[in-house]
């Protein structure tokens, strides 16, 4: 996640200009958490292995934050439910994953 030096508003991916403010320098933070807003399973391409699929918005940045579209490890249980957010390097790019 990036965040504006000039205003604070945080984005995924990183942009070459704030939306907000338009400012043209953003810093790399760290967010650990988010909510659950929606989810689905995606069947595998292997036999018996399901994929689970989020959409979560951080929890610094709720309610109006950015949202993510990143792989679950698990199923949520319920809409709301607080994800721990890390990364994980797939194909040589770091991208968003959540555990419950």
């Amino acid at each position: 996640m990036h965040e504006c030096r000039a205003c604070g508003h945080r984005v995924y991916p990183a942009r070459l200009w704030c939306p907000a403010c338009g400012h043209d320098g953003a810093q790399a933070v760290a967010v650990n958490e988010g909510e659950v807003l929606a989810w689905t399973t995606q069947p595998s391409t292997k036999e018996g292995a399901d994929t689970a699929v989020a959409i979560i918005g951080t929890a610094r940045a709720l309610p109006d934050g950015p949202v993510l579209v990143l792989r679950l490890q698990d199923s949520p249980t319920h809409i709301g439910q607080r994800l721990r957010l890390f990364e994980r390097t797939v194909a040589g790019r770091a991208l968003p994953w959540g555990a419950l």
